[in-house]
């Protein structure tokens, strides 16, 4: 090897052994931010070791007027609609006019699908959507499956959730 490719070679290796300097990579540290994104959600009733409460959030438009309305327009501007159908049928995604939800059909339950999204296909639309609009979405959502189980009997607090 010549002293011109040696000192090539030299120069590489020390350009590379910059450009690997560990010691200059930010750390970062801690875990996600607190807040909704941290909510344990219960898919199953089945619990490893004891029960423990995780507490329920509530919708805080619950029984307003106009707010399933508010909800309905959210719910065609943001394309739910794409994947669920236009009266919550279901298409690409599950029927929201049904009694049968796999994540659960209460509020909360419900927000945090939005939310957090779930396997398997629902996106998450956390900060993305603003809370406030979500609430209004999930209070539509929930007329869907109220009206289907006032139509087959059911009534709300017998719903298989």
């Amino acid at each position: 090897m010549t002293s011109r490719g040696a000192g090539l070679w030299s120069g590489l290796v020390l350009l590379t052994g910059f450009a690997c300097n560990r010691d200059s990579r930010p750390v970062v540290t801690g875990g996600p931010a607190d807040g909704i994104g941290r909510a344990v959600v219960r898919t199953s009733e089945l619990v490893a070791g004891g029960r423990t409460d995780h507490g329920s959030l509530r919708n805080p438009y619950e029984g307003q007027k106009n707010v399933r309305a508010e909800g309905e327009r959210f719910y065609g501007w943001f394309n739910c609609a794409g994947c669920h159908g236009a009266a919550g049928g279901g298409g690409i995604g599950p029927p929201l006019a049904d009694k049968d939800w796999i994540y659960g059909g209460d509020p909360g339950q419900v927000f945090l699908s939005i939310v957090q999204g779930r396997p398997n296909g629902m996106p998450s639309f956390g900060g993305q959507i603003p809370d406030d609009q979500v609430w209004k979405i999930v209070a539509f959502v929930s007329s869907l499956s109220e009206h289907a189980a006032s139509e087959s009997g059911t009534t709300e607090g017998s719903r298989a959730r």
